[in-house]
């Protein structure tokens, strides 16, 4: 789309075009629409305390015990440091289902109020998702989320977060010709974002299982969707909106051109283009 814009505009001086995001690297897409002005609001936060607390080894010998060991550890120490719901940021829904049992076996033993544990994730029914946005009462509310309480949307009311570190990321794998959701660790964009979930209506504190030097040395934004999938979609919707040779469109990340042969060998293989990589009956349809 992005794209698209960029070359539209020549033929639209009139168009207004505004891009906001919290984790975009903002100097490329100035770069990508001709040294377009960036404007940075910081907005209406409050101050974040952040604590490291990396778990013991911190390494891929990590066993699964002292992970959750460490997690309710940090839910714990959130808890006793003072009223306010907590946001916990997990890879998965099966990583959400497995916290949420350990917390719920004996949650008196990590806090010494009332919690509602309260799962968030995009396979939910929407009665089950809307259960977030609405008050706890008495309750100090635990949310245990995807990625997608990350950008998406706002739970409300949050004063703490426990930040794992990691996110299921999608990665087109050119060997198997499958997609593959892996757990992956966050770049630090991600994690500045997960932090600022807890500033919104008082000071809070983010706790990352995972230790400063480890922070520092991540990427600094997360790779572009268009570098990590199969753009055998992409070409197609490109060929029949008449958008030109994929090879030489305006992409603000261009994929690589094994990436590009790859999209049209599997339309050559579906028949959707030819061996002139045009369109074919099937591909139009």
């Amino acid at each position: 789309r992005l794209g698209y814009l960029r070359n539209l505009r020549p033929r639209r001086p009139a168009l207004k075009l505004i891009i906001t995001s919290a984790t975009i690297d903002a100097d490329s897409f100035s770069r990508h629409f001709s040294n377009a002005p960036v404007i940075e609001v910081s907005g209406r936060l409050y101050p974040v305390e952040v604590r490291y607390r990396p778990v013991e080894g911190d390494a891929e010998d990590t066993t699964r015990d002292e992970e959750e060991a460490a997690l309710v550890d940090a839910v714990a120490e959130l808890c006793n440091a003072g009223p306010g719901d907590v946001l916990v940021f997990l890879p998965g829904e099966r990583e959400i289902r497995e916290t949420t049992a350990i917390l719920a076996r004996d949650p008196k033993a990590w806090s010494r109020s009332p919690v509602e544990l309260l799962p968030l994730f995009s396979r939910l029914s929407t009665a089950e998702q809307d259960r977030v946005f609405r008050s706890g009462g008495n309750a100090r509310r635990i949310v245990l989320a995807t990625n997608v309480a990350e950008t998406s949307l706002t739970v409300p009311g949050i004063r703490y977060v426990v930040d794992t570190g990691y996110a299921r990321i999608k990665r087109y794998s050119y060997r198997n010709k499958v997609e593959q959701l892996r757990v992956e660790k966050i770049s630090q964009a991600s994690a500045r974002q997960r932090a600022g979930r807890c500033g919104r209506v008082a000071d809070g504190i983010c706790i990352r299982l995972y230790g400063e030097d480890d922070f520092k040395g991540r990427s600094e934004f997360t790779d572009p969707e268009v570098l990590r999938s199969s753009l055998a979609a992409v070409i197609l919707r490109a060929k029949g909106l008449n958008l030109g040779d994929p090879a030489q469109f305006p992409f603000v990340d261009p994929p690589a051109p094994r990436a590009i042969a790859d999209g049209y060998a599997l339309l050559q293989e579906l028949g959707a283009v030819g061996e002139d990589n045009e369109l074919t009956a099937v591909g139009r349809e």
